[in-house]
């Protein structure tokens, strides 16, 4: 086999690395919130506040320093951030299980465990969209909606290995276990992860992203513009509003005295079908041809029937039925989170893609944080575990009108764009 194939064929190998990835190591911090329910009976005196807090860090800290994570990506490459980040996570299992005193998980597990699940989980979404650029518009919706199926179906698979080995070992074993099994993983996928093997045909798209990038020559007003912001302001809502809900929803279904076998059970199936929902995307977009922007208001919209529905169910002697809504609810953090790099090449410069991309991590890694924290204040104060679903339907109402304006202010701009385009032609 010629060098020539395997960089023709590598991208399909640099996808499964990302997809194992988030199973394993993004897939853990999104499971998080049944070792919470835990930590609160372990712990009955220590605030939902607190306990949101220590989750939603652990989920998407190094969000927050995706301009970082940037420098580090053009100053060292891939695989060497890749490769420190999956220890990284590995000795934050490892010293978190040895602790005693809850307060001091935010240090060992939040803030590094944080930090390298997003460094993962950015260095993934990133060399896929080198070896798989938006110029291949078809192939670049579809690899991007199957590595986004990684930390759902992560969370769906995790969730059960926690779930079990708490149950048997409790909660600090269980981290060591955990660890033993991200050390295989970091054994097999580090030393594959490379941007090496970039085909020829996107290899200048790559040099120009660079280039573009060291030069520093970006227009930064669109940062400041007000389509970005009021898009961004959906972002973060509607990434604000799932995560509000998935990190408490065990605690949620206790208090409707859910058993906690079954709460992990509904958990983990609207994880099954959050990556269902992923990969019938691109099938979706093939048949049905639209922009992709409109799937955004589109997915809030359905989100708010199916909490609205979740909520309802749950107060009557059917709420049995309320796994149908909360299964269907993954389509909302499909969508949201699955289509943020291709979106971004809508909304910013050809040339700018990743920075856009950056941007929205930045955005979501705020939502992820805000979000439970803010259900956790509202459940501390009224104790009334309606406050979860109640801050999330707001959420998502903001997200569905910040979405709405955006795409009218996108279409008023095109359309002026276009009659002074005629006006020009019919000048000449």
């Amino acid at each position: 086999m010629d060098f020539e194939t395997v960089r023709n064929h590598y991208g399909s190998v640099i996808v499964l690395i990302t997809f194992l990835s988030r199973i394993i190591f993004v897939g853990f911090c999104w499971s998080y919130g049944t070792v919470i329910v835990h930590f609160k009976k372990e712990y009955p005196m220590i605030s939902d506040t607190e306990l949101s807090w220590i989750g939603s860090i652990g989920q998407s800290f190094g969000g927050l320093l995706a301009p970082v994570i940037f420098f580090l990506v053009r100053r060292y490459g891939y695989q060497i951030p890749f490769i420190f980040s999956l220890v990284t996570c590995i000795i934050s299992l490892l010293i978190s299980s040895i602790v005693h005193n809850i307060h001091w998980l935010l240090i060992t597990y939040s803030f590094p465990y944080g930090f390298a699940n997003s460094v993962i989980f950015i260095l993934g979404t990133l060399i896929c969209g080198l070896y798989y650029p938006i110029s291949q518009y078809s192939k670049h919706i579809l690899v991007m909606c199957i590595i986004s199926t990684g930390f759902p179906m992560g969370y769906h698979i995790m969730s059960a290995l926690i779930f079990s080995s708490i149950e048997r070992y409790g909660w600090q074993s269980m981290k060591r276990h955990i660890a033993l099994l991200e050390l295989l993983a970091s054994c097999i996928l580090g030393p594959i992860f490379t941007a090496k093997y970039i085909p020829n045909t996107t290899s200048e798209h790559y040099r120009t992203t660079i280039t573009v990038t060291q030069n520093n020559n970006n227009n930064r007003k669109i940062y400041f513009s007000l389509p970005i912001i009021i898009w961004m302001l959906g972002i973060f809502t509607t990434v604000s509003a799932i995560n509000n809900f998935l990190l408490h929803l065990h605690m949620y279904l206790e208090y409707f005295a859910i058993p906690p076998a079954r709460a992990d059970l509904w958990f983990r199936l609207h994880g099954l079908f959050d990556a269902l929902f992923r990969l019938l995307i691109p099938i979706f977009i093939h048949f049905y041809p639209m922009n992709i922007i409109y799937l955004f208001p589109i997915c809030v919209f359905t989100g708010l029937i199916f909490l609205l529905l979740i909520f309802g169910l749950l107060y009557t002697s059917i709420n049995a039925l309320a796994v149908l809504p909360i299964i269907l609810f993954g389509f909302t953090s499909a969508v949201t989170t699955s289509l943020q790099y291709t979106v971004s090449n809508q909304l910013f410069e050809s040339d700018q893609t990743e920075q856009g991309y950056i941007y929205h991590v930045i955005i979501t890694s705020l939502g992820l944080i805000f979000g439970p924290v803010v259900g956790g204040i509202f459940l501390d104060r009224t104790r009334s575990y309606k406050s979860i679903i109640l801050t999330s339907i707001v959420f998502l109402w903001i997200s569905f009108i910040s979405f709405g304006i955006t795409i009218l202010l996108s279409n008023k701009k095109k359309k002026n764009n276009n009659e002074s385009e005629q006006n020009q032609i019919s000048t000449l």
